[in-house]
């Protein structure tokens, strides 16, 4: 058995008993103690390069543990935000992902999911080295990194987010837009941060191979990819027929349970079924 699977079940065990995590007055778990406790657990879902079927990378998603219930990771997010405790658990959220992904010496980048909120947070309080002192404490070049980030059509300022992302960017991070939406406000972020990575919303991925608007979406994604220098990527792909559509699409990058769950070790290579889709004659 792999050390990260030991150490998966090890910890799960000591948290299930060990109950440290006291609700506060609106019953939610406190996040502090979930995260001095270690109580969270990293999965890793690959991010497969859809010409040559390769994993570029995975995507670091947290998983509660069985004391807290029904609350998933947003929940969490969500009550960290009232505990006033949003950033520095967006922030021990990265640096556990980070412990977890190196301890199996994977290849490729890890993306971590990370606030708009949280970045302009660290940048108004001159703390935007912060990430990189993580990345330096656990001897990750930054290069290998991504930041996929989520609710940026609901800050204030997109210029401000653009100056907290810059330094990053100059560090060698991959910048990503999470969870895109077709909207004027998520092009208006599109056009000024200038991401390398577009993370497309499942919504759009889902019956791409039957549903004329949302394969119409992509095509006109990938154009505007084409202009702006950046790849896209199509998430939750479920199937062989959306997996083959989007590769006929000209989609860059893609995951998905079709190409591989989330999963505590994160893998080299692309599983049988898909590796078949991606190696049939091109089109």
């Amino acid at each position: 058995m792999k050390t990260s699977s030991v150490r998966f079940w090890t910890q799960n065990i000591q948290h299930w008993w060990r109950a440290r995590q006291n609700p506060d007055a609106t019953g939610a778990p406190r996040v502090s103690e979930l995260l001095d406790s270690r109580s969270l657990a990293t999965v890793f879902q690959p991010m497969v390069d859809l010409r040559t079927g390769s994993v570029m990378g995975h995507e670091a998603l947290i998983r509660t543990p069985r004391s807290v219930g029904d609350w998933s990771y947003e929940d969490l997010l969500a009550a960290a935000k009232e505990q006033h405790f949003q950033k520095q658990f967006e922030l021990g959220c990265l640096e556990l992902a980070i412990e977890h992904f190196l301890a199996d010496q994977p290849k490729g980048q890890l993306f971590v999911n990370i606030s708009a909120y949280t970045l302009v947070q660290l940048h108004e309080s001159g703390g935007t080295d912060t990430l990189l002192q993580v990345l330096r404490k656990h001897k990750l070049q930054p290069k290998r990194m991504g930041l996929d980030i989520t609710g940026y059509t609901r800050i204030p300022s997109i210029t401000t987010l653009v100056e907290a992302v810059q330094p990053l960017r100059a560090a060698g991070m991959a910048i990503a837009l999470d969870d895109f939406k077709v909207s004027d406000n998520s092009m208006r972020v599109w056009t000024k941060l200038l991401p390398s990575i577009v993370k497309v919303a499942a919504r759009w991925t889902r019956n791409v191979d039957t549903v004329t608007e949302n394969s119409a979406m992509f095509h006109s994604l990938v154009r505007l990819t084409q202009n702006h220098d950046c790849v896209l990527l199509a998430k939750s792909v479920e199937s062989e027929a959306e997996l083959r559509a989007l590769r006929k699409l000209g989609v860059d990058l893609a995951q998905g349970y079709f190409l591989g769950s989330p999963a505590q070790d994160p893998i080299s290579s692309l599983n049988l079924r898909a590796r078949g889709v991606l190696t049939e004659v091109a089109f």
